[in-house]
């Protein structure tokens, strides 16, 4: 039966330890490529979504400038609509006072007047949203259109664009903060692979036990925070 000499022993513990680090680095390796992996999926959605963000963000503004410009037509519209009808209004009343005094001439000009309010009244009505689309028409001759109505439909195209804008800002904030810690995680294990390495280098098993248990707390911590930016 033979006996082992301290020598052959201090050559097995060493060794040991070697392989040990040997093996942590390899996982080390195999975790790193994982997380990288993790990185660039993270960065690419990052990317996509501060692509579309940016690009929703031009198709809200223009949105938004044509749904300023249209409700402009159409106010300005009505609004002259109702100038006109006022002025028709009024030189209806006045011919008829002129009537009544014997000023027949001049009431015939002033129904003239009033005819020709009365049909910019009627044509501005051809050339309106308001008046055109039944879902705003007034409901009889004396009533107005549902400009309130009219201006909620007008924005909520604009508003749902920018409802769409401000998610894909989140979520870039978001992909783009999971990219950023996975980078730091990269950046903490490069430290266990140097202390992996520095473990497999010492001739001093107590040097090498010492490099390979703080590279072992610094992969564990590794492993540890990656889950926690993975599930978060």
């Amino acid at each position: 039966m033979s006996e082992s000499t301290p020598m052959a022993d201090a050559t097995r513990s060493p060794d040991r330890w070697k392989t040990l680090a040997l093996v942590l680095t390899i996982l080390t390796t195999v975790f790193a490529s994982i997380l990288a992996a993790l990185q660039a999926d993270a960065d690419i959605r990052a990317s996509k979504a501060n692509r579309d963000s940016q690009a929703l963000a031009i198709v809200a503004s223009g949105e938004l400038d044509r749904g300023g410009l249209a409700a402009n037509y159409e106010l300005s519209l009505l609004g002259s609509q109702l100038t006109d009808m006022q002025q028709a209004l009024v030189f209806e009343l006045t011919a008829l006072e002129q009537q009544a005094r014997g000023e027949d001439d001049l009431a015939e000009v002033t129904l003239v007047l009033a005819s020709a309010a009365s049909a910019r009244v009627e044509r501005a009505r051809q050339l309106s949203l308001l008046y055109a689309d039944p879902r705003y028409a007034p409901a009889d001759a004396d009533s107005q259109p549902d400009a309130a109505a009219y201006l909620a439909d007008l924005v909520a195209t604009a508003q749902d664009l920018v409802v769409q804008q401000n998610a894909a800002a989140d979520d870039y904030q978001f992909w783009s903060r999971k990219a950023d810690s996975y980078v730091t995680v990269l950046t903490v294990l490069a430290v266990a692979f140097f202390l992996f390495g520095l473990a497999q280098t010492m001739q001093a098993e107590r040097l090498q036990r010492f490099f390979v248990l703080v590279g072992s707390l610094v992969l564990a911590t590794s492993v540890a925070w990656s889950v926690t930016v993975l599930v978060s």
